[in-house]
């Protein structure tokens, strides 16, 4: 059996999906890997993978480009054939979904572990775009073999009320999960403030608007914390 993974960068694949990668092949099965090109790449190739560079640009929106890059996994899928394709973040879920659905290929795993700029930004980019990403959003998700991964509820309820895939065809998780024996934390009796952290991206929308609140709130209560972002 042969499994495609689709992502939007080959760090990605190779930070956040090698131990899945991995696992696949323990279970017998074969595993192929599609970025676009980086450096990472070679990395993936050195634990035993095959790797496929897309001509893809994260933030393009030149209508000439986008359309060779269907193009592009179309004859990539129709050519290689996988029995399953696993596709991570939007623009990968729809591209890699229309090239699956005109290759002839039903089972299709799309996660999707956030709305992105597109359905959280009210400016007039987002606003002119967002229409014609949710009709071809509608279209990857079709399918009796079509199934999507959420993981949060507001996620789940957006995809839901905006009619861009039936509940049925949803599973909701609860993260990525963390590498258990790689990261293992050592508890420690603490002196001093209680510290707080957020590493993330340094978007509102990535959660920064949320930790702000909760700060402000446990701070209007005087309790003794410290937060900290990072990013």
């Amino acid at each position: 059996m042969k499994i495609l993974l689709f992502a939007n960068t080959d760090w990605y694949l190779y930070n956040f999906r090698l131990p899945l990668a991995k696992y696949m092949r323990e279970k017998g099965l074969e595993v192929i890997l599609v970025s676009p090109p980086g450096s990472y790449g070679a990395k993936l190739e050195e634990n035993g993978f095959r790797w496929i560079s897309v001509p893809m640009e994260r933030r393009s929106l030149n209508p000439w480009k986008e359309f060779k890059l269907l193009r592009h996994l179309i004859k990539l899928y129709a050519k290689e054939k996988p029995d399953l394709v696993h596709h991570f973040t939007i623009k990968n879920v729809v591209y890699g979904s229309l090239a699956a659905r005109m290759a002839g290929i039903k089972p299709r795993v799309n996660a999707v572990t956030g709305l992105g700029h597109i359905f959280t930004s009210n400016g007039w980019l987002a606003r002119l775009i967002r229409p014609i990403v949710s009709s071809l959003l509608r279209i990857a998700f079709q399918g009796d073999k079509s199934l999507l991964i959420l993981q949060n509820p507001d996620d789940y309820q957006a995809f839901v009320n905006a009619g861009l895939v039936l509940p049925k065809d949803i599973r909701l998780i609860r993260g990525s999960g963390v590498d258990t024996e790689r990261f293992q934390p050592s508890f420690q009796k603490r002196q001093g403030v209680f510290r707080v952290l957020l590493a993330t991206r340094l978007l509102w929308e990535k959660g920064v608007g949320e930790y702000v609140e909760a700060a402000i709130n446990l701070k209007s209560h005087n309790q003794a914390i410290e937060f900290l972002l990072a990013g």
